[in-house]
């Protein structure tokens, strides 16, 4: 089943920074991982696609139907740096989105849980170390279980351990559309199966993984490659 698909989407703000006609499919168990440096467009796309700042577009389907506000509560996300009633605990917090989302008290402590922070569920957020707080960013974007699940530099400030349980998490969604933003090349190699490269707005490869392992090169060297060139003809 089609989660996303965009075709064209764009938000200029100049010549060179913002988006220029990205074209994104992503199905049912799919992990794109869009891939640039710090300041090609990620967060803008990001942005776009939630609507959260004006862009123009050919398509822009959820579910196979144009996104709308309403349509919008099957998305779960992390978008740039979190910000949190510091005073609630991380189980307060999370019951706040309770009604929202028509969940009940158990599947909150459930996805502590699985997040890892049931032990820490009653502490106060502004207690927890930059990790935890990511971990309970991330609680908040699976509770309602969504159909699309868009993460905007979900590792920063995190450690080995917990890049590991989010990677664990991941692919257990699998029935889930999944969008990843990064400028990390090493971070999400092994479970990803699709793959956009941008830089300065503009798309340098689309494609799947399987491509890229048959080019016999690195991700690494794949990623800067396809940067290098298009620096030669700016």
């Amino acid at each position: 089943m089609n989660i996303l698909k965009t075709n064209n989407l764009t938000k200029a703000y100049d010549s060179s920074h913002g988006i220029f006609g990205l074209d994104l499919s992503v199905d049912a168990g799919d992990i794109l991982l869009l891939l640039g440096p710090n300041g090609a467009g990620k967060t803008t796309a990001f942005n776009a696609i939630l609507n959260l700042t004006p862009s123009t577009y050919d398509t822009l389907n959820l579910l196979n139907e144009p996104l709308t506000d309403k349509s919008k509560i099957h998305i779960g996300a992390m978008v740039s740096k979190p910000s949190f009633y510091e005073e609630f605990s991380g189980l307060a917090y999370l019951e706040l989105f309770k009604d929202i989302y028509g969940i009940s008290s158990t599947r909150i402590i459930e996805v502590l849980a699985l997040v890892g922070l049931k032990v820490e569920m009653n502490k106060k957020i502004k207690t927890y170390s930059t990790g935890m707080k990511q971990r309970l960013d991330f609680a908040r974007a699976i509770m309602h279980n969504p159909k699309l699940l868009m993460l905007d530099e979900p590792f920063s400030g995190m450690d080995i351990e917990a890049k590991a349980d989010f990677k664990r998490i991941l692919k257990g969604l699998n029935q889930t559309g999944i969008v990843i933003s990064s400028h990390m090349v090493g971070d999400l190699e092994n479970i990803a199966n699709k793959l956009v490269i941008i830089s300065q707005g503009k798309t340098l490869y689309s494609g799947s993984m399987d491509q890229v392992k048959s080019s016999g090169l690195t991700l690494e060297e794949f990623y800067l490659e396809r940067i290098q060139a298009l620096k030669e003809v700016s």
